[in-house]
């Protein structure tokens, strides 16, 4: 683990000097991560690296730090769908890692997708307004 933890760092390190040099939106942290586990992930599928634990802890902050990204970038209209993003990311990141497809899974992400489509479409609708601003304000300080 202490390699993985420095080859973060170097990455990190590496992120920033790029992002200054460059003077792109690149943020170092995101790509210290995602390119770590990336590399995991195929040295994982190659049979020569076998720690499962660590490679879903890098993916899932990969998973939350592009479901925050989206929050902030996307209109807040759009947040009665973070459930469903949210899940679809993990779904998609476990079948990365395990090959393993579920039927009923997708049974489920396909009603949460319908479920905040509606919230969505009747979003103005006086009776569904308030549930709506209640699942699209999940993540917000009380």
């Amino acid at each position: 683990m202490l390699f993985i933890l420095s080859i973060i760092s170097l990455i990190f390190i590496t992120g920033l000097v790029l992002r200054t040099k460059t003077r792109t939106p690149l943020c170092a942290l995101c790509l210290s991560i995602s390119a770590t586990w990336l590399g995991l992930l195929f040295l994982y599928k190659t049979n020569h690296y076998h720690d499962q634990v660590l490679l879903s802890l890098l993916m899932g902050q990969t998973i939350t730090g592009v479901f925050y990204y989206a929050v902030r970038h996307l209109p807040k209209t759009l947040r009665v769908f973070s459930l469903p993003f949210f899940l679809s990311l993990t779904v998609i990141f476990y079948i990365l890692i395990t090959n393993l497809i579920n039927l009923s899974i997708f049974m489920l992400l396909t009603f949460l997708w319908l479920m905040a489509w509606l919230l969505f479409v009747w979003r103005n609708d006086p009776g569904k307004k308030s549930l709506s601003k209640i699942v699209a304000n999940c993540c917000e300080d009380l």
